[in-house]
């Protein structure tokens, strides 16, 4: 809550109320001193409307979808009610523009509801960053009718909007995914070496002469090829080491490593899914949690769940998670690659480290 003061009104007001009681005191009688209490009265009566106009005061805001994608324009929609019997007189509206651009609805627009009226707004949005953190109508404005104050103060009800990242190639350049995996290990479902291998099948119209298995067609009395080997893959776990929620998540600074984080860590998982190579993703989401990522379907279940999914339910979750990504750094492997992609790294630190 922020109080303005409005000085002019204020130096008026106590100078009428200084020369009332100048005249209540020197002359008396009934009518001087009911002038007198009247002006005492406004202040205190001022606070009361506005307490009650705050009291009976209705914020209902939506979107069309349950969840959004970070840059897609969606249709919003506000509701203002007045269920009480005073009129709210020039009430502003502020808007969170921090986090998310409304077309249509201008920051700082006033509004008057008369006793028990409904009014709707409605414009065009688009939200700036990934992530779960309230949207729309940040805080009001009301004033006293004599102009006297103005006193902001956070809407009622708040809208918590859940904003997936879009699906990039942003992880491509870093991971170098092919030079990771390339190795002994999973072997992939796409992915086909160029020397043939032992496996054979009937031979079809098309089939080059090269890849016939002479021998195994003369025992089987027709013709068979040899089929590619599966190119071998390592198997690939991705440490998600999220930081730690300040006491106001929606900070604007935390909304925006949030929303790189999870673009970086959604490209990674799809670059691999799409290539139907499994890999494991480590994550907090309250506790400490797994999910593997080999096509589509399990892409896209991850995906659903990680813009209001990675949180930690308390500090010895954060603490656990740390000494593990510590304990993988300095660790050597064989036949699998670690990834930790670190959401909030120390000044010249990168933001993510490759363990092979």
């Amino acid at each position: 809550m922020k109080l303005f003061l409005h000085k002019r009104w204020i130096i008026a007001y106590l100078f009428i109320l200084v020369l009332c009681l100048i005249f209540a005191s020197f002359y008396g009688g009934p009518v001087p001193f009911v002038v007198l209490y009247a002006l005492l009265l406004i202040l205190p009566l001022s606070i009361l409307y506005t307490l009650l106009n705050y009291h009976f005061l209705r914020i209902y805001q939506e979107i069309e979808v349950h969840k959004l994608t970070r840059g897609e324009i969606h249709h919003y929609r506000v509701l203002l009610e007045n269920s009480g019997f005073l009129p709210i007189y020039k009430m502003g509206i502020f808007l969170l523009n921090d986090r998310c651009t409304l077309y249509d609805i201008s920051d700082g627009i006033e509004v008057s509801l008369t006793s028990f009226q409904k009014q709707e707004l409605t414009s065009d949005i688009t939200c700036k960053y990934a992530g779960a953190y309230n949207i729309g109508i940040e805080k009001i404005s009301l004033s006293d009718p004599f102009g006297m104050y103005t006193v902001h103060l956070d809407i009622p009800y708040s809208f918590r909007a859940i904003v997936n990242p879009p699906i990039t190639d942003a992880a491509n350049s870093v991971l170098e995914i092919e030079n990771l995996v390339n190795n002994s290990g999973l072997k992939s479902d796409h992915l086909l070496e160029d020397i043939p291998g032992s496996d054979v099948r009937p031979y079809q119209t098309g089939d080059s002469l090269h890849s016939i298995n002479w021998k195994v067609s003369a025992r089987l009395s027709e013709l068979v090829v040899r089929l590619p080997e599966r190119m071998e893959k390592r198997t690939v776990t991705i440490l998600l080491q999220a930081a730690q929620n300040p006491d106001d998540k929606y900070d604007i600074t935390f909304l925006k490593k949030r929303d790189f984080f999870l673009e970086f860590i959604i490209s990674a998982a799809w670059h691999f899914g799409k290539q139907s190579v499994p890999v494991r993703l480590i994550y907090p989401s309250g506790q400490i949690k797994e999910s593997i990522v080999n096509d589509y379907n399990s892409f896209m279940e991850f995906y659903s769940m990680i813009a209001d999914g990675i949180f930690y339910s308390t500090d010895n979750i954060f603490d656990q998670l740390q000494k593990y990504a510590t304990t993988r750094r300095d660790s050597v492997y064989e036949n699998d690659t670690w990834i930790i992609i670190k959401e909030d790294p120390q000044p010249g630190e990168a933001f993510y480290y490759i363990c092979d």
